[in-house]
């Protein structure tokens, strides 16, 4: 997501050193993936010593569009993976984030990001064994041309089944 934040930011960078193209709004759909290969622990609902090998597909889909006064991007980023540990047992993870993105030439920007990531956990025989619900928000309102945030609100939690 941080990836997702800095390519949004540079193209709030690119609105406001452009000049403004007055009378239209340029609308850009995109789309884009991407495999993902990461060792680590998914510490939520199980040890967080527990280290494997996550291999996934990472999609983003979206809209941007750019007028004379502000630029707003939104779009869906899907996660498909599965983690792989020593012992045999596994997880496979389906990561939902839906985002928005808003720039405007009065100072007031604003990014929304929201993800709910369903998991199973499963045995070395392939039997389920446990879940996991992910929930995580972010809300910032902050001046784009000078970093300065005005708000932030950050809400992260889950629950194991």
């Amino acid at each position: 997501m941080r990836r997702l934040i800095v390519l949004l930011g540079a193209s709030a960078v690119l609105l406001f050193s452009a000049p403004p193209a007055f009378a239209q709004a340029t609308v850009t759909r995109f789309e884009f993936s991407n495999t993902v290969v990461d060792t680590g622990a998914l510490p939520e609902c199980l040890p967080a010593d527990l280290v494997g090998t996550t291999v996934g597909i990472e999609t983003t889909t979206g809209q941007a569009v750019e007028t004379a006064t502000a630029f707003h991007v939104h779009g869906t980023n899907t996660f498909d993976y599965r983690t792989d540990f020593p012992d045999g047992r596994y997880v496979i993870g389906n990561a939902v984030g839906h985002f928005s993105f808003t720039a405007n030439l009065r100072d007031l920007s604003t990014f929304t990001n929201v993800i709910q990531e369903p998991r199973t956990i499963y045995s070395s025989d392939g039997e389920p064994i446990g879940t996991v619900m992910i929930h995580a928000l972010e809300h910032t309102t902050f001046n784009a041309a000078t970093g300065e945030i005005y708000s932030s609100v950050e809400r992260f939690f889950f629950t194991c089944g």
